[in-house]
């Protein structure tokens, strides 16, 4: 299983680099008035779809290490930020922020016109991309930072 957790842990960054390829693209879209085009979509079905992978194998981790034995507790964990943080704050964030990715790339492909279609794809990209890092367990954060590569 450390493996699994070591591929968790890589996948973060392929996450950040697409989602921060994908804001690019849209507020690049949306500032020059640019056609969404298929490098448009490309960015946004790496972003959406690596994302889905960290969030499945999230989830893998999150069952095998017993970490939703503790929801049962949760008023219990709201005391303890180690507990509260890996069983509750990061795996909801986590979900939230996959949910808003999967909506913003499917909402923005239905818009009708190309600016609408940036200007949804860069809002709720933006909104995930800062729940993604909110709920990351970087190296600062005091009892359950992780290091930045495994």
């Amino acid at each position: 299983m450390d493996h699994l957790q070591m591929t968790h842990n890589i996948l973060r960054w392929a996450v950040l680099i697409f989602g921060i390829y994908a804001i690019t693209k849209s507020a690049r879209g949306l500032s020059k008035s640019q056609a969404y085009s298929k490098n448009h979509k490309r960015s946004a079905s790496l972003f959406v779809g690596f994302m889905h992978l960290q969030v499945v194998l999230g989830l893998v981790l999150y069952f095998y290490k017993g970490w939703h034995s503790n929801i049962s507790n949760a008023f219990a964990d709201m005391g303890n930020s180690y507990l509260r943080f890996w069983s509750i704050e990061h795996i909801f964030g986590m979900l939230l922020a996959a949910i808003l990715l999967q909506i913003g790339s499917s909402k923005s492909k239905r818009r009708s016109t190309d600016k609408a279609k940036h200007k949804t794809a860069l809002v709720y990209f933006s909104i995930g991309m800062l729940i993604i890092l909110a709920t990351i367990p970087w190296p600062f954060r005091e009892t359950i930072g992780r290091a930045l590569w495994p």
